[in-house]
């Protein structure tokens, strides 16, 4: 892994050579005209210089070696798959599409590459629809509402001049058949502008009820409930993406895209007829109700920041959307031939592979990492290793007095790196086997996202900061310049010593005074969410037992 290899013989005898003429000129420039007593020794001396570099050479890759297996047991070099959001026209009011799904998209070129898509985690589809999407602020109405011919947001009004500094609401109808409590655990898909949808995301969202109005007390802000961690966590927890990346980094051009629905809300929406207020400023502009039209009725409180007249573009709102990331499940079968020790090479480049989805034997014992093995000792187990570029796993049964067994099944998944980035819109429209919910699906985002795997190099020096930043101290000027690659709108960052008021008494910490533009903030649950997250970030970087006390200056 090292980047200088040991060197030869010759090599340290040319080296030798060249410094000897630079400290006496007598030397003959011509090695062949050396005194032979002196060229011997010279000889002599490389020789044992180049076994010696040798020997330091191959002493560096064991230790690096062992040192990166020590921290990154899993020998995986961490590629990110290329990732889009996929719409899925449902069957049933509600269907559940697992991870076993799988999206594809074809190259029209001759010879060209299949790539296959899968959702991330196993997601919850409803079937609902919006219907109505009307923009209010003041007595002045926009009907922001779907064409009834396309299922795309497309508004049908023109824009008018929405007067400024004024507050503004959004009341969106939801047509669904079922009960409310299906959108438990469901997710809604926002696409339009930016500001627009970071508007959405900072309002209040209150849920209508049966008799057209709204519950005030069951209001939630998504930019305080919904996070691209939970979006992109699995049963078993969030995404190890390698070294320090999470999932809210790596996929933060989703966050403004998805809202979750808490479950106080879920729980207290009712369907009903719209609120009177609303029935009778829509009255004033032309747009009738019948007295059967009930829907699921949503009302977000826009915050006071953002462009008012960006709200007036068209954007879509889905119940049926996920995000697929790229990857391919594969399966590789083996017959031990009842040996003891079992070798399983994966055929893939250890670059294009994602993760060892579950290994397990013709007797239907389930095996783990070794890595991941605590006290329990019945827990079967193989250990990995890299070779030649190329994954291995060693099953090792020569502990027990029982057969091996017969056969071992590896599933696993690859990923076609960042080949995939680029695919447009409305290009991955095929499912590779038909799904009993799904009658039609595509992607609405372009796909993007994948990084290519870590090198030898990249691993080795970050094992290396990582092990130089552990109980390392750092300076104020260290941790400001931290602070300000968190966010963009951080304008300055000031450090000094400070105490703070602790369970068990006080206790010393550092005071971060940040300093930001309130203009660039949609709320102020926006800025105290930053102040939140960045006070997690700066102790997730430095020394154990260090505290921060962050507090938010306005410009």
């Amino acid at each position: 892994m090292a980047d200088n290899k040991y060197r030869s013989r010759d090599q340290i005898f040319s080296e030798m050579h060249h410094e000897l003429r630079r400290w006496n000129p007598d030397v003959p420039e011509s090695a062949d005209r050396l005194d032979p007593i002196l060229k011997i020794l010279l000889q002599l001396y490389s020789s044992q210089i180049s076994k010696i570099d040798h020997k330091i050479d191959q002493i560096w890759e064991k230790a690096s070696g062992s040192l990166i297996k020590s921290l990154c047991p899993e020998s995986k070099r961490w590629p990110v798959p290329a990732y889009t959001v996929m719409r899925c026209i449902p069957t049933d009011p509600v269907i559940e599409v697992d991870q076993h799904t799988r999206f594809f998209y074809k190259e029209e070129r001759e010879g060209g590459q299949t790539f296959f898509f899968s959702p991330h985690r196993k997601e919850k589809l409803v079937g609902a629809e919006v219907k109505h999407i009307f923009l209010r602020m003041d007595d002045a109405i926009v009907n922001l509402s779907p064409s009834p011919i396309e299922s795309t947001s497309t508004h049908t009004s023109m824009q008018v001049t929405m007067p400024a500094g004024k507050k503004a609401q959004i009341y969106m109808a939801v047509d669904y058949s079922g009960q409310a409590r299906d959108y438990n655990a469901a997710t809604i898909f926002l696409k339009g502008l930016p500001d627009a949808l970071r508007q959405i995301r900072w309002g209040r969202w209150y849920p209508g009820g049966q008799q057209g109005g709204f519950y005030e007390d069951c209001g939630f802000c998504p930019g305080l409930t919904t996070d691209i961690e939970k979006l992109f966590s699995r049963e078993n927890g969030p995404v190890d993406w390698g070294g320090l990346r999470k999932s809210a980094d790596l996929f933060k051009p989703l966050e403004d895209n998805f809202v979750f629905l808490p479950e106080d809300f879920v729980s207290t929406w009712e369907i009903g007829p719209p609120e009177d207020e609303l029935r009778n400023r829509l009255l004033d502009y032309g747009i009738e109700f019948e007295e059967d039209d009930h829907f699921y009725w949503i009302r977000i409180d826009l915050p006071d920041g953002g462009d008012k007249q960006s709200m007036q573009s068209p954007f879509e709102i889905y119940f049926n959307c996920l995000v697929a990331v790229n990857k391919n499940e594969l399966t590789l079968f083996k017959h031990t031939g009842g040996n003891r020790l079992v070798e399983i090479e994966l055929p893939e480049n250890i670059s294009n592979i994602l993760e060892i989805l579950k290994a397990v034997d013709s007797n239907g014992n389930e095996y783990v990492p070794g890595h991941e093995v605590h006290n329990d000792r019945s827990q079967k187990f193989y250990s990995l290793e890299e070779r030649n570029e190329r994954l291995v796993l060693w099953f090792d049964f020569t502990g027990g007095i029982d057969l091996p067994p017969d056969s071992i099944t590896i599933n696993y998944s690859v990923t076609a790196g960042v080949g995939a980035n680029g695919i447009e819109a409305g290009k991955i429209n095929e499912l590779y086997e038909n799904h009993p919910g799904i009658t039609a699906v595509e992607n609405i985002l372009p796909v993007r996202g994948a990084i290519p795997a870590k090198t030898d190099e990249q691993i080795v020096a970050e094992v290396s900061a990582r092990l130089r930043s552990r109980d390392r101290a750092l300076n104020f000027a260290e941790i400001s310049r931290w602070a300000k690659t968190f966010d963009p709108r951080i304008i300055d960052v000031k450090c000094q010593n400070g105490v703070e008021r602790a369970d068990h008494g006080v206790r010393r910490c550092i005071v971060a005074s940040v300093t930001i533009k309130p203009a660039d903030f949609y709320s102020d649950d926006e800025i105290e969410l930053l102040r939140v997250r960045l006070s997690g970030f700066l102790k997730s970087r430095s020394p154990v037992n260090t505290h921060y006390a962050v507090k938010i200056e306005k410009k």
